[in-house]
């Protein structure tokens, strides 16, 4: 693991003559999430990194923005001089490589958007502010439980118990004024409008059907919002599904990369 001038944790494999994909990771969490599906993509560079106030990168956020996630992923191209990229990003991360996008076109070959929210009902942003407010309480046996159960399938916590320790090692690592910063700043993801229109590079939109946070219905309208882009449900798959259906979200993105020819 490697950090760059501003003290970003990243891994970058650099395979000469490809692409790099770039990987954002969501809240509370940190890269190593991407562990099973990077296994997926051997033959291709490939960068994930952890965003500021997660996992190895300890300078926070330090405003109720997405421009300072923005500015930390240029910055980190920057040094790696990379110029072109595919963007994937994960829930908090889909937010942040939406507005990276927007900002840096230019740069982005081709975006991938997975478990990440758009257009929240009244009903859903309460359920999100109501975890907020859990969270403020520190009620973290209670974030934990509602996190798994959102999610993973039970089957696969029964059959993958160091897969949920793992998760629950992150979560109760965190730094819980690093961590409400974000957590509050996604859960008004929708004060913070993103310019799809601007969003001309072919895009995937991916959900799992029994994804509660980031549903099929979001995932569709946020791709029918774009001039390039197609959604795709894969089924059985929680809102963790890059971990739990790791294959079935690869060979989606692999399918989509080559078909754009990337």
């Amino acid at each position: 693991m490697s950090s760059d001038s501003r003290d970003t944790s990243f891994r970058y494999l650099e395979v000469p003559g490809t692409t790099p994909i770039v990987f954002v990771h969501g809240v509370g969490l940190d890269q190593n999430i991407w562990r099973a599906m990077l296994a997926d993509f051997s033959g291709r560079s490939t960068l994930t990194y952890d965003l500021l106030g997660h996992g190895e990168t300890a300078r926070p956020l330090g405003e109720q923005s997405f421009q300072p996630f923005v500015a930390q992923l240029r910055r980190l191209l920057q040094e790696l001089r990379i110029l072109r990229i595919a963007l994937v990003g994960f829930s908090l991360g889909g937010q942040v490589a939406k507005h990276f996008s927007v900002s840096h076109t230019e740069m982005v070959e081709a975006l991938v958007l997975v478990s990440t929210t758009y257009q929240r009902t009244a009903e859903e942003r309460e359920a999100m502010s109501r975890r907020v407010q859990q969270a403020k309480a520190g009620d973290q046996p209670g974030l934990e439980a509602s996190a798994l159960q959102r999610w993973f399938s039970p089957e696969f916590l029964a059959a993958n118990p160091d897969a949920e320790r793992e998760i629950l090692s992150r979560l109760r690592t965190n730094d819980p004024a690093r961590f409400l910063e974000s957590y509050e700043l996604l859960s008004n993801a929708d004060d913070h409008p993103v310019d799809y229109a601007v969003l001309s590079m072919p895009t995937l939109v991916l959900t799992g059907d029994g994804d509660p946070g980031s549903t099929p219905r979001m995932a569709k309208n946020m791709a029918q919002a774009m001039t390039n882009a197609r959604s795709m449900i894969i089924q059985g798959s929680k809102h963790l599904g890059i971990i739990e259906e790791h294959l079935l979200f690869s060979d989606a993105v692999n399918r989509f990369l080559l078909e754009s020819g990337i």
